[in-house]
């Protein structure tokens, strides 16, 4: 199991507020807190874990950048202004993206895929091994899926599709095999074929023709044979 996200939406509109929140509610596992100024933020980050957030500009009694330097360690943060002018004072502060209303929820997608990776390369929790490395999403029939990284055995390519198969299910999703091993931990994962990424620890088995896992033999490319029995043998998963 994952542990939800939690995101903090600061923004002293609450039209603003309003779309983001909507979009946030299309994405499984995502835990909402509003705020309308920096004040009621900070004392909302004294109680609570914040993840990540959205945040403002231009705020009556503290600006969001003002906000974002009391911070000596902030969460992940992606600015949400009508404003192009800070972008560079923004990004100077480690900001992950920089998003100008009004928002497209494609846009917003792409800002939040930065913070997922941002979030695995920095996770460093204990409390769950199976999801150590974290989450990614997949669109799967229109919507998001949150998926833990540790639950994957092995991800096939089907031309334009891919399909991520865990122990319990798979999933279909639109997308390159090469996209999503970009997304994969490598110590973790390995492209042992054309057609297939595999999670190395989840290997049961080592043929000539491939590896076996959950019960499937996957081919491994001519080329990458002895590299992959090399990388598999070297993490304690030989045949």
């Amino acid at each position: 199991m994952t542990k939800n996200l939690n995101c903090l939406i600061l923004d002293d509109e609450p039209l603003a507020i309003d779309v983001i929140e909507i979009y946030l509610k299309r994405l499984p596992d995502i835990d909402i807190v509003r705020s309308s100024n920096a004040i009621d933020a900070f004392q909302i980050m004294q109680k609570e874990k914040i993840d990540l957030i959205f945040l403002d500009i231009e705020m009556p009694l503290m600006s969001g950048l003002d906000f974002l330097k009391t911070m000596k360690t902030p969460p992940a943060v992606v600015i949400t202004t009508a404003y192009r002018d800070y972008a560079v004072e923004g990004f100077e502060h480690d900001a992950l993206d920089y998003l100008v209303k009004p928002i497209s929820f494609p846009r917003f997608m792409k800002a939040f895929e930065k913070v997922i990776k941002f979030i695995q390369t920095n996770s460093t929790g204990t409390e769950d091994q199976e999801s150590d490395h974290g989450f990614i999403f997949l669109k799967v029939n229109g919507k998001f899926v949150k998926l833990a990284i540790g639950e994957i055995l092995y991800i096939e390519s089907l031309k334009d599709y891919i399909k991520v198969v865990t122990a319990g299910k798979f999933y279909i999703s639109y997308q390159t095999l090469s996209s999503i091993t970009e997304k994969l931990p490598e110590e973790k994962f390995m492209r042992i074929h054309r057609s297939f990424t595999i999670a190395v620890d989840q290997v049961s088995a080592v043929e000539t023709a491939g590896v076996e896992i959950a019960g499937k033999l996957i081919p491994i490319s001519r080329d990458l044979r002895q590299e992959v029995i090399k990388r598999i043998c070297k993490d304690g998963h030989s045949s």
